[in-house]
């Protein structure tokens, strides 16, 4: 074998292993995040990991009355929000009460059940006081009065690339 076809052998693994280090390093998928981006700011207020079928609950005051409100959420296989389910303390002005879905009522809130809606991402602009929390799987993960009234907020799943960059496309 001639030194040509020699050097060309020995460079090709080298070439192959830059190429893995690349892949991996800069673009293979990593996992998935949920993610509260600050629209206005520019910024990452909150970041966790997420899969398909966790659980979050959106907790609300809602109205004058100041009456609770929550929301319950699944996430789907395509990084979708399936709004399961409402339950508020009471009707009244801007609740959904003609929803054509099961609902009952336990512990002094009315239960709106089986809504099946479907959200890419969320959209908030947030309240210092109708605001509250956000949970996953149970635990409480954000606070939205600890942001200045009035954020502008994107609630989004986020697949994380690469082991070397924080990665976010």
């Amino acid at each position: 074998m001639n030194r040509k076809k020699r050097g060309l052998w020995l460079l090709l693994p080298g070439v192959a292993l830059l190429g893995a280090f690349l892949w991996f390093g800069f673009f293979a998928p990593v996992g998935k995040v949920f993610q509260l981006y600050d629209r206005q700011r520019k910024t990452v207020v909150f970041s966790a990991p997420i899969h398909a079928g966790d659980k979050l609950r959106l907790e609300i005051e809602h109205s004058f009355e100041h009456i609770p409100w929550y929301e319950y959420y699944t996430v789907r296989e395509d990084d979708q929000f399936n709004l399961d389910a409402i339950a508020v303390a009471g009707y009244g002005a801007g609740i959904p009460a003609e929803m054509d879905v099961p609902t009952h009522i336990e512990n002094g809130l009315v239960w709106m059940e089986d809504i099946n809606s479907v959200f890419p991402q969320f959209s908030w602009i947030t309240s210092a006081t109708y605001m509250k929390g956000l949970q996953i799987n149970g635990v409480e993960v954000f606070d939205f009065r600890s942001l200045p009234d009035a954020s502008r907020i994107r609630g989004e799943i986020i697949t994380v690339r690469g082991y070397l960059t924080d990665g976010r496309h």
